[in-house]
């Protein structure tokens, strides 16, 4: 992606692990379809992104920070990141966990995968995110993060019958700006 006169034109580039060198951190998209074609995550609608690494095996390359689940805090520098559920999981909107979360779904297990990897993850901030870190009305590219810790914890917000809820979660600590590019 390049810059013409305050709008972006969106070159084929192939999706990567880290930094993509034609997007600046700090890139503003208007909808979350350009995020996609700036290659930063692979969903219009999921909050992690992954892809194949050399091996074949599935790895974790970007999330989304749009208003997620409760358990979710952005400290912007610090992310305490809740990992995902099938559809079917989930009730009022996608925000409320109907049962607990699973390491081996698909999304969680690529994300773990690049914690053992020690691979970066692109944070791309939503309008629907804290206010105190995210833009109003678009979306951000914030730049590359390192996953810290996991765990199995469990949720703050009960299953519909009072049960407790066990989520996957995720540090994540903002890199220095010399290891973004």
């Amino acid at each position: 992606m390049r810059s013409t006169a305050n709008k972006y034109e969106f070159v084929e580039i192939e999706r990567v692990i880290g930094h993509i060198e034609s997007v600046p951190v700090g890139a503003l998209f208007h909808r979350r379809q350009d995020v996609l074609r700036a290659k930063l995550h692979q969903n219009n609608q999921k909050g992690i992104s992954w892809l194949v690494d050399e091996d074949g095996a599935e790895v974790g390359d970007a999330i989304v920070l749009h208003g997620g689940y409760v358990d979710d805090q952005d400290e912007d520098e610090w992310v305490q990141y809740t990992g995902a559920s099938p559809d079917k999981d989930k009730a009022e909107g996608g925000k409320r966990l109907l049962r607990s979360q699973s390491w081996s779904y698909r999304d969680n297990a690529a994300l773990k995968r690049s914690y053992e990897r020690k691979h970066p993850i692109r944070v791309i901030r939503g309008y629907k995110g804290d206010s105190r870190y995210s833009p109003s009305d678009s979306y951000r590219y914030d730049g590359l993060y390192e996953i810290t810790a996991i765990r199995t914890a469990t949720s703050s917000q009960p299953a519909p019958d009072g049960s407790e809820i066990k989520i996957c979660q995720f540090d994540l600590q903002r890199l220095p700006d010399h290891l973004q590019a």
